[in-house]
């Protein structure tokens, strides 16, 4: 499930760059469309699920991790589709790998919490896949002055801090509902911007997509986002949460390798070694947490 959901993500990660690149949208319109497609596709399966449709019987810490994961993930989503538009795959996505660190020194300075041995190695990793990262930007720019690598970062931070909120939110109300769930709270602050806006917010997206023939893009996206979640979700089920972002994360090296044969996007010679390096460490760290 946690592989699959990988592919999905890699999968995701080329639709959206592509949409950004040829629809001119933001990058809120595009991940919350997204999400929006997402939530959508998955409402039929909750439905048609034995007992679907009816509201989980711990629904009180269903809307707590709505409320504190919707907050999260929809400035994380923006800020995800912002690295996408402005940097390349292969520079700005091993950079999520860096979100272990954030529960790893928010442990150590909150609850006094010693890092492992295998920890600190992983560390070691993330540093050093940084380090030749930024080797990889080309132009002589630092690593946090690439394009979309600051936003890429407030990603790792988000997702470190919020990883724990699809745990609850799955266990309270199962894995369909929180993914139907999560997907709309995520999209109504994304989209509410084009909705209230003049002239018509809703007809101006649908118009958009068909008239430039973008629909299938838009489908992809929210299919491929779906699909990963409700598997992410249900892998939750069955085994512990840095298992399944450890392997989450191959998604990272997945999409480098899209973005380096696919896009041919420069320097893979640096940045595929360095992403492989920063995915190494943020397993060690993980797997390290347990």
């Amino acid at each position: 499930m946690a592989l699959l959901t990988a592919c999905c993500e890699s999968g995701r990660d080329l639709a959206v760059r592509r949409l950004l690149q040829r629809s001119g949208w933001t990058a809120a319109r595009v991940m919350g469309l997204s999400c929006l497609i997402s939530a959508a596709l998955t409402l039929p399966w909750l439905l048609l699920a034995p007992g679907g449709g009816g509201w989980p019987s711990d629904g009180t810490r269903l809307l707590l991790a709505l409320a504190a994961g919707g907050l999260v993930n929809a400035l994380a989503f923006w800020a995800y589709g912002r690295a996408l538009a402005r940097g390349d795959l292969s520079l700005v996505l091993p950079l999520i790998n860096l979100s272990p660190l954030v529960l790893l020194f928010s442990g150590w300075w909150l609850l006094g919490e010693r890092p492992a041995p295998a920890a600190l190695a992983g560390v070691a990793l993330l540093v050093l896949g940084a380090l030749l990262l930024g080797r990889g930007t080309g132009g002589g720019l630092p690593l946090l002055s690439s394009p979309g690598a600051r936003s890429m970062l407030l990603v790792a931070v988000l997702w470190g801090l919020g990883a724990a909120f699809d745990k609850v939110g799955v266990n309270a109300g199962g894995s369909l509902t929180w993914v139907v769930l999560f997907n709309l709270v995520v999209a109504v602050p994304l989209l509410a911007p084009e909705l209230t806006g003049s002239g018509g917010g809703t007809a101006r997206l649908a118009a958009a997509a068909t008239s430039e023939g973008l629909l299938l893009l838009v489908l992809l996206c929210g299919l491929t986002g779906a699909v990963g979640m409700v598997c992410q979700m249900e892998a939750l089920r069955q085994t512990a949460v840095v298992h399944v972002i450890a392997i989450k994360r191959l998604s990272t090296l997945m999409s480098a390798t899209v973005g380096v044969t696919l896009l041919d996007e420069p320097r893979g010679g640096l940045r595929l070694p360095a992403a492989a390096l920063m995915l190494a460490g943020a397993i060690a760290v993980l797997n390290a947490a347990r």
